[in-house]
């Protein structure tokens, strides 16, 4: 038996039950929602899309393996949100002592945890490419829970404000709709044409 394959299995399959807490700070009123596994499919759907449309110039197994693997160290470190990124400190040492010890034991164990930490720093065109993504996937999402009425655009509204003063004065006057404060502000975040054409489309979706 590869017990070291099998507690890998078990740590990951964690993210089955671990909620997005962007959607709880929301106050999304749907009685189900989406778990970090559930964004971890819908990445890696939308990875495939966009590959299918467009032309990128990338390792696309790379993407692929960092889209499932970037969301592990949550198994460990409390799931963050864009709240918890503009007012905690980013702690490097948590976040490697949280991938040691999911990939203990596994012979490609030092392969995980330099992908996890390529996507973390963000500096190759593969992790770039998975941040987006995972922004975007982010952004339908939300647009999704809005749609379908489960979202208020005034606690959207509220939610908005821990963007930052500057952001949020641009941003707030602007949401008409409760997904919007998300998609507004990821865009800004966006460095590829690509993804900022696909968040204003997103923005404008009236209807599932």
């Amino acid at each position: 038996m590869n017990t070291n394959l099998i507690k890998f299995y078990l740590t990951a399959n964690k993210l089955k039950n671990i909620i997005r807490t962007g959607w709880l700070e929301l106050k999304v009123s749907s009685d189900r929602l989406e778990s970090v596994a559930e964004h971890i499919y819908g990445c890696l759907i939308l990875a495939i899309g966009l590959e299918s449309e467009y032309k990128f110039d990338l390792d696309m197994l790379k993407v692929f393996k960092m889209l499932t693997l970037k969301e592990l160290k949550k198994v460990n470190l409390k799931e963050t949100t864009t709240r918890d990124y503009l007012n905690e400190n980013y702690q490097e040492e948590s976040l490697i002592e949280a991938i040691t010890k999911i990939t203990e034991g596994l012979i490609k164990a030092e392969e995980i945890k330099s992908l996890m930490q390529e996507y973390e720093l963000r500096q190759s065109k593969e992790a770039k490419f998975v941040y987006q993504v995972s922004k975007l996937e982010a952004d339908l999402q939300a647009k999704i829970y809005d749609l379908n009425g489960y979202m208020s655009l005034d606690v959207a509204k509220e939610d908005a404000k821990y963007f930052g003063e500057e952001l949020a004065n641009e941003i707030i006057p602007k949401m008409q709709n409760a997904s919007d404060g998300f998609i507004l502000y990821d865009r800004h975040l966006y460095e590829d044409e690509i993804f900022k054409d696909l968040s204003n489309e997103v923005e404008n979706i009236k209807s599932l």
